[in-house]
């Protein structure tokens, strides 16, 4: 089964952000992969340089972004898509939120548990529910970047029998260095999960960097190179629940 991560240079406006996603999204489709997943903020301008208030950024971005999802699910057809996440408004709060779609539909919407300290002072809530939704492809899991420090939020993930897990991200300056995917590797070989990190150009050296990521090591990363480019891996399905097996996870049924 075949799946494509959007690595997106994160551009000065969003209306540029929407083209650069959008010529990504129908480069990704050409490769016909089951799923299509884009990072964290991806519309948002400027690498979060400017996340100060979560209200402004919603009013600027969300409802752009949700129509633009839309559209292109329904353009390409029978491939999911990981909608990365938009910063939605609920009740008066604010989420960081990831979508799920698939031929103009949305399927779930899972809000970001574990926003960061500069989320936090911008505005946004906390969610409170973690997801995992049944698919085609098999059960996903929805988390968002800091999620992945919450080893009861991740667990639990697992124990709802999650075999890919969706992990768009956005590593701010703030973020130290990190070579390589010491802390997501780790999750996928103890619970027996793809994971599908999906970041962008500027956060790279910062934990950002996209990868497809098995139990038994990483199947494709991104370069460092600051250009846009699709990732696309097979993720070996029935190989995975055998190693679940193995581990004593739950199947999915």
């Amino acid at each position: 089964m075949k799946v494509s991560l959007l690595h997106m240079k994160i551009q000065p406006t969003i209306e540029d952000n929407l083209k650069a996603a959008k010529a990504a999204t129908i480069k990704a489709a050409k490769q016909k992969p089951a799923l299509i997943a884009l990072p964290e903020y991806f519309t948002v301008p400027n690498c979060m340089a400017d996340f100060t208030e979560a209200q402004k950024i919603s009013q600027e971005t969300c409802a752009k972004t949700l129509r633009f999802l839309q559209k292109v699910s329904k353009e390409i057809g029978g491939i999911y898509l990981l909608g990365g996440t938009v910063l939605e408004e609920d009740c008066g709060k604010y989420y960081n939120t990831s979508t799920l779609w698939r031929n103009g539909q949305l399927l779930a919407k899972y809000k970001k548990i574990n926003p960061i300290k500069a989320e936090v002072e911008a505005g946004v809530a906390k969610g409170t529910s973690p997801l995992v939704v049944d698919t085609e492809l098999g059960r996903l899991g929805l988390i968002v970047c800091a999620d992945t420090f919450d080893p009861p939020l991740v667990k639990r993930i697992a124990e709802l029998g999650a075999e890919i897990v969706s992990l768009p991200v956005a590593a701010m300056g703030t973020h130290p260095t990190v070579k390589g995917h010491p802390l997501t590797e780790g999750i996928s070989r103890d619970y027996g999960m793809f994971i599908l990190k999906v970041g962008n150009v500027c956060s790279n050296m910062r934990g950002g960097r996209s990868a497809i990521i098995a139990p038994w090591g990483v199947l494709d990363e991104v370069t460092d190179a600051p250009e846009d480019s699709v990732l696309t891996a097979d993720l070996d399905m029935p190989r995975l629940r055998e190693y679940r097996r193995k581990l004593g996870k739950p199947l999915a049924t």
